[in-house]
């Protein structure tokens, strides 16, 4: 018999591998030649945090991004324009989805009822990881001279749909794939750990 702390080091592991798997393929555009698949990593980073919750984790899942950008623009011959000291504001700006995925998982829950409240939150999250990524590369990644919150806000407004469609779009996969577990697989997801 295994025991919940394994079986949730196991379900994490799985978690964590299959985020990893899914970020691998979108954000380095792998697929580009077939289809272009929207960015999942500030999805990735709200389901880290509402299903897993570790730290470790948390860092595990930044260096593979850092991991996975270094490479395609070292490698690969992708454009090193957002490769700029304004990167480390991706720390906060996927710190903001993490956090905000464990307070969905400890205030809200996974019921239904919760769904309404959780989209919000969702919403809210992307907005301020917006704000952290985009206005840190505007304001601080030293490619735009004269930075100002008026040149910033059309920026806002042309990135930040795009991105928000993106992380609801995974997110809510990903919560689709949380209750067709829940339904049919319901101890695979027992409680799990904080």
């Amino acid at each position: 018999m295994v025991g919940p702390a394994i079986r949730n080091s196991r379900s994490d592991l799985a978690v964590f591998g299959l985020l990893a798997l899914v970020m691998l393929v979108t954000r380095t555009h792998s697929l580009s030649n077939v289809m272009h698949l929207p960015d999942t990593s500030l999805a990735s980073f709200f389901v880290l945090g509402f299903l897993v919750r570790r730290a470790a984790a948390f860092a595990g899942l930044f260096l593979l991004g850092f991991a996975i950008d270094v490479t395609v623009i070292g490698w690969f011959g992708q454009s090193s324009f957002c490769f700029t000291p304004a990167y480390w504001m991706l720390v906060p700006a996927y710190g903001t989805m993490w956090l905000a995925g464990r307070f969905a998982a400890e205030k809200l829950g996974d019921q239904a009822s919760a769904l309404p409240p959780t989209i919000a939150l969702l919403a809210l999250a992307t907005f301020v990881s917006e704000l952290f990524s985009s206005g840190g590369f505007y304001f601080l990644g030293g490619r735009f001279a004269d930075p100002t919150l008026a040149g910033f806000m059309p920026r806002l407004a042309r990135y930040f749909p795009p991105t928000l469609y993106a992380t609801l779009l995974w997110t809510g996969t990903a919560a689709g794939i949380h209750a067709l577990l829940a339904m049919t697989r319901p101890t695979l997801l027992a409680k799990r750990g904080k």
